[in-house]
């Protein structure tokens, strides 16, 4: 087959349509153009215009997830998650099918180009979410962890994290009471309130202590 036109796409200057025998074939970056020094009048072979769409596509999804994680910091589970789903709903518009490199394949192949550029740490990921907890949602240790691991992160890691960086478990509970329910006091009666302290993640010492009206050593 002989690539018989190269034009560039209308809504996006970075791509090109190829045209292969006169008819349209697909459509590829520019940097796929130049990596493969595809020029108008060039034969290509199935097994080179094979590889010349997977690579391209592989360029195509790196850059989606690039852009994903550009807004957040995201865990290796949440990265894989969404790769996952993007080839499933851009199979019939970015790819009919993948002939030659099955979906994990392509996922794994990206991962490992995310992480050559530093674009997935775990470790960095779990300060960050925990600092962020700290400060917009506190939540006890035991929640803190759980939510960790629910995203990936290994259970030493997020136990590691949640140990170093939450200081003082105990005034995080007495901020969490207060933003609840204001100045007042905790009884063993309160039911409802102790739950509530429960499913924030704080165990029954901590809750014990500020029903006794405790403060901090």
């Amino acid at each position: 087959m002989k690539i018989t036109k190269l034009a560039t796409q209308e809504r996006n200057v970075d791509r090109v349509n190829m045209f292969l025998d006169g008819k349209f074939s697909c459509g590829v970056s520019l940097n796929t153009v130049a990596k493969f020094n595809l020029f108008v009048g060039k034969e290509l072979s199935e097994d080179e215009f094979d590889k010349i769409l997977q690579d391209d596509l592989k360029e195509r999804i790196f850059n989606r997830v690039v852009t994903y994680i550009s807004r957040a910091i995201k865990s290796e589970k949440q990265i894989r998650m969404y790769l996952n789903n993007l080839l499933f709903k851009k199979k019939g518009v970015w790819f009919e099918d993948l002939s030659k490199a099955s979906s994990s394949e392509i996922v794994s192949v990206v991962i490992e180009k995310l992480k050559s550029y530093s674009y997935i740490n775990d470790e960095e990921f779990a300060e960050q979410f925990v600092l962020s907890r700290i400060k917009s949602k506190p939540r006890g240790k035991y929640i803190l962890v759980s939510e960790l691991i629910s995203k990936g992160i290994s259970k030493d890691l997020a136990q590691q994290k949640v140990n170093e960086l939450v200081e003082d478990e105990f005034d995080i509970l007495k901020r969490v009471f207060e933003k609840k329910y204001g100045e007042c006091k905790l009884s063993k009666k309160d039911r409802k309130k102790i739950d509530f302290l429960h499913r924030k993640g704080f165990d029954w010492d901590l809750i014990e202590r500020l029903i006794n009206n405790e403060s901090e050593e």
